[in-house]
C-alpha cells in the first residue's frame, strides 16, 4: 500500500455519494488512515422547502426528508469503510444554493482543509456544476502548501469521451493520472457500501454498485510531487 495514504486524509464530496463512489477502494485499501469525508450539499434535516427535482426523482416529497434519509446512507457508507461523515447543510443545485455561497461554505470548510494531511478533490469530469464550483472553491482558497489529489467522479467518468487521460489539466494545474483496481476485498467493502445509497438507484441505476467497481483513477498534482508514479497501481 502506498505509504502516502496515512494519516488524516480528508475527501471533498459535493453530495451525499460522490466520495464513496469514487473512492470506496482505496479508503478500504488504507484503512489505517483517518478519512474524513466532508460532503458540502448534505442538504438541511430542518428545511421547509418541496423536494427538488432530483429528489423527486429519488422518490422524496421534501427536501428535509432528502437530506435525512441521504445522511443515513452516507453514514452507513463511511462506517463500512471505517471513514467519519461530516456534514455541511447546504442545499445543492436544485434549490438554487450558489448565491453568496462561497463565504459561508468556506467558513465551514476551511478547519478541515488545514487539518488535512492530503486533501482529495472532485476532478474528472467535473461536468456537474456542484463538482466544478467545489473544487473551483477549495483551489481558490487552500494554502499553497496543501497536498491534493483529484479523484475521478464515479458515475459520470465512465460515461466521459475520454475517462483516462494519462496527462491533462484540472483547473489549470498540469496533472497526470494513476489508477487503482483494487483487491477483491476491497472492491466488495466499496459495493457494500455503494448499496447503502439505495435511495439513489432510483435515479443513477440499480447497476450503480456494479459500476462503480471499476478501476478509480485518481489525478495528481505534479507541482506537488505526490504520490509517486505508480503509488495506486494494482
Amino acid at each position: 500500500m502506498d505509504v502516502a495514504l496515512t494519516g488524516r486524509i480528508v475527501v471533498v464530496s459535493p453530495h451525499l455519494d460522490d466520495a464513496v463512489l469514487s473512492l470506496g477502494a482505496a479508503m478500504a485499501r488504507a484503512a489505517s488512515a483517518d478519512w474524513t469525508v466532508i460532503t458540502v450539499f448534505a442538504g438541511d434535516p430542518d428545511s421547509t422547502d418541496a423536494a427538488g427535482r432530483y429528489d423527486r426523482r429519488c422518490g422524496f416529497l421534501t427536501a428535509a426528508d432528502a437530506a435525512i434519509v441521504r445522511r443515513r446512507e452516507d453514514e452507513r457508507a463511511c462506517y463500512i469503510l471505517g471513514a467519519k461523515p461530516v456534514w455541511l447543510p447546504f442545499g445543492d443545485i436544485q434549490y438554487d444554493r450558489f448565491t453568496d455561497a462561497d463565504d459561508r461554505v468556506w467558513n465551514l470548510l476551511e478547519p478541515y482543509v488545514h487539518q488535512a494531511q492530503v486533501l482529495f478533490l472532485p476532478g474528472f469530469p467535473l461536468t456537474h456544476r456542484d463538482h466544478a464550483w467545489v473544487t473551483e472553491l477549495v483551489l481558490g482558497r487552500a494554502p499553497e502548501s496543501t497536498r491534493i489529489g483529484f479523484y475521478a467522479e464515479q458515475p459520470y467518468a465512465r460515461s466521459a469521451a475520454s475517462s483516462n487521460p494519462r496527462h491533462g489539466f484540472v483547473a489549470g494545474r498540469a496533472v497526470h493520472w494513476v489508477s487503482l483496481r483494487g483487491s477483491i476485498a476491497e472492491r466488495l467493502a466499496k459495493g457494500r457500501a455503494c448499496r447503502a445509497y439505495w435511495s439513489q438507484f432510483r435515479a443513477l441505476g440499480c447497476h450503480l454498485p456494479r459500476r462503480c467497481l471499476l478501476p478509480e483513477i485518481f489525478w495528481t498534482d505534479e507541482r506537488l510531487g505526490w504520490p509517486e508514479a505508480g503509488a495506486f497501481q494494482s
